[in-house]
């Protein structure tokens, strides 16, 4: 949105929380990875760095309450954004394989929108336009042939990676009592062995973030949302009172700080695109002609079970090298105004284990957005903008 919005683009931006940032917001504080985690002499630039610079200048302390200032502040002072907050798409008009328009509904002020442009962009991470319009799209994983993808299974299936609940503690100077809420998840030792090493005593809480308290991949991480953010929130609390309670840990001085109610997800759906990006794009990190973005986080590919199995919940396949990303993943192949960026953007499931994170989706964003302001200036379709 900055990105087209700075290059003389009237922009409307409608999110559907009352903070931007989706998953490195304050409402689910998952840390911003990319390319520069594993390769430090990497930096994603742009906007991303921008926003890093003013997060040094305005949130030394790095409180997550004015981390949402600081991208709040981002997007408020482009004078051609108009933010809709708490407002959500329910749905989008096509005619002739083009989006003609979308309405939405803002809860806060029940207030309805119907919203006309020429360029579309979802950026939702769960194709919501897929709803209401022919767009093509894929979910779950592909099968192995399909694509020569040794790391993918043997068969497709519809399973996905899960939705994760974190939760923040804090160390004190005395010993902090907790007493869990009875809805809170009671863990044997057994289940928690599976997830923490409960024959060490000293673990490093300081440098947790809970991320695989994660459910949903076996079912519909979509539409089953609400009923996995139920069974996270309790799974968050009872390993909380299993760290504090079962007698296993030096936790004693440590204190619940706080708990995300709402899950942040991994995996629901992706835009099929002119072209879709593979595991062997990844690991062999090939250029493109239109390469427009780059990736270089491991291909972290989440068990669908999430805490439900006993095998252990992630695989890395180490990535190499930073692998470009080419424009034609950012528009879709089939609805001629749609762009789209973020985790939706058109990748195999396995190549997504690795885009997903948001220094990469970012880095994808600012690419989309400038993508716009071309097909605005040109008065063309986004898949001409390839052209230019």
């Amino acid at each position: 949105a900055i990105a087209a919005a700075r290059r003389g683009v009237k922009v409307i931006l409608v999110h559907d929380r009352p903070i931007v940032g989706g998953n490195a917001s304050g409402e689910v504080r998952m840390w911003i990875r990319g390319a520069s985690t594993a390769f430090p002499e990497y930096r994603e630039g742009g906007i991303l760095e921008e926003i890093a610079s003013d997060n040094i200048r305005y949130n030394p302390s790095m409180n997550f309450s004015l981390w949402d200032g600081v991208l709040y502040n981002k997007v408020t002072a482009e004078k051609n954004i108009c933010l809709l907050l708490n407002t959500s798409c329910t749905s989008a008009t096509e005619k002739d394989g083009k989006i003609v328009g979308i309405s939405a509904w803002q809860l806060t002020s029940y207030t309805r929108f119907r919203i006309y442009a020429d360029y579309f962009a979802d950026c939702t991470g769960d194709c919501i336009f897929a709803e209401s319009t022919a767009a093509e799209y894929r979910q779950g994983r592909e099968s192995r042939a399909e694509f020569g993808e040794s790391f993918a299974p043997e068969k497709s299936d519809r399973k996905t990676m899960g939705n994760s609940c974190l939760l923040q503690a804090r160390e004190t100077d005395s010993p902090v009592k907790f007493t869990p809420p009875p809805f809170a998840y009671k863990f044997s030792d057994e289940e928690f062995a599976h997830r923490l090493d409960v024959s060490q005593r000293a673990i490093e809480l300081r440098y947790q973030n809970f991320w695989w308290i994660e459910l949903g991949g076996e079912g519909d991480a979509l539409r089953d949302a609400e009923k996995y953010n139920r069974e996270l929130i309790a799974r968050c609390f009872g390993v909380w009172d299993y760290i504090k309670n079962s007698g296993r840990f030096a936790a004693e001085n440590w204190e619940l700080d706080w708990v995300g109610f709402l899950a942040g997800k991994r995996e629901t759906r992706r835009y099929a695109g002119d072209y879709t990006l593979t595991q062997n794009d990844i690991l062999s990190a090939r250029p493109f002609p239109d390469e427009v973005a780059y990736g270089g986080w491991s291909m972290d590919d989440h068990n669908p079970l999430g805490m439900a199995t006993k095998e252990p919940p992630n695989i890395h396949y180490p990535v190499e090298n930073p692998y470009p990303i080419p424009y034609r993943c950012l528009y879709s192949k089939n609805i001629s105004n749609l762009f789209f960026a973020g985790r939706n953007i058109s990748v195999t499931h396995m190549a997504l284990s690795s885009t997903r994170v948001m220094a990469t989706c970012a880095a994808a964003g600012q690419a989309a957005g400038t993508a716009c302001a071309l097909a605005v200036k040109y008065g063309i379709s986004p898949r001409e903008v390839g052209g230019h």
